[in-house]
């Protein structure tokens, strides 16, 4: 009779007692380590990264645009014939993948020419 109000109830307290757990346990290692750092008398700048920060907007941008236009594919693919699931996803992960390496060519040109003006 409980059992089944019980599965539903261990589901959703275990899937956010896993993710309490793995927020606590990340950021209780990141002050670990700089406290460490701190301790040792070492600089925690390594943890600043390198200024690409500026570009995390243009990257998500990028991404979402070119999901949009694999969402465009799928669905010519899907009138071709292919199946849906197929004709979306590929060309979802299609499209996603060649904006993030897009993403990274023009960051590692953008670098190196602000390296060169230095």
């Amino acid at each position: 009779m409980y059992e089944d109000l019980l599965i539903p109830i261990f589901a959703i307290v275990g899937t956010f007692g896993w993710l309490i757990v793995w927020v606590y346990m990340f950021y209780n290692s990141r002050l670990k380590v700089r406290m460490a750092l701190i301790e040792a008398g070492k600089d925690a700048s390594i943890f600043q990264g390198k200024g690409y920060k500026k570009f995390e907007a243009l990257k998500y941008g990028i991404l979402a645009v070119m999901a949009g236009i694999g969402i465009l594919f799928g669905e010519l693919l899907e009138n071709t014939g292919l199946p849906g699931v197929v004709a979306y996803f590929s060309m979802i992960l299609i499209m996603g993948g060649l904006g993030l390496v897009g993403f990274y060519i023009y960051v590692s040109k953008h670098v190196e020419q602000e390296e060169a003006l230095i």
